[in-house]
């Protein structure tokens, strides 16, 4: 049986082409790709990890699909190196997953993904177009939040 699309994020950084990959039900896995793993949505980025974090997609109780991001915490306990920021906020999301809506923002290493559910977009193509009206995030400086998170760590 093939699995059902529950959305997608749509990589959506100044100066990229708006790639698009398809989220379903359950984890997600978002990281670099390396000889002994592939993510479900991979990453050419120096500044992710191969875990670096996770959208778990849930249907709720009127069966419509929810969205949450989580920081590696939810793959395999450990916060990634460089955080998970969630529309341009500049402090890294902890270690419980985030909720996400249509249309949010996520940024992990410098690469930023628009949130697009099927409740909003019927297919890719409308999601894309949508997207390509949106303004971009702020792009969030990740490096300077790693040495203030690692200082606040010790």
């Amino acid at each position: 049986m093939e699995k059902k699309v529950a959305g997608w994020l749509i990589v959506h950084t100044e100066g990229t082409e708006h790639v698009n990959y398809e989220l379903y039900e359950g984890k997600n896995i978002i990281g670099r790709s390396t000889p002994n793993f592939s993510p479900d949505i991979p990453l050419d980025d120096t500044y992710v990890s191969r875990k670096h974090a996770v959208m778990i997609v849930r249907l709720n109780e009127n069966n419509f699909y929810e969205y949450y991001i989580a920081d590696n915490d939810e793959v395999n306990g450990k916060p990634s190196m460089n955080g998970t920021f969630v529309n341009g906020k500049t402090e890294r999301i902890g270690k419980s997953a985030v909720k996400m809506i249509d249309g949010d923002t996520v940024q992990i290493g410098v690469t930023k993904f628009v949130l697009k559910s099927t409740e909003i977009s019927i297919d890719i193509e409308e999601a894309i177009k949508l997207v390509k009206k949106q303004e971009y995030q702020t792009t969030v400086d990740f490096v300077t939040q790693s040495k203030l998170y690692k200082k606040i760590k010790k």
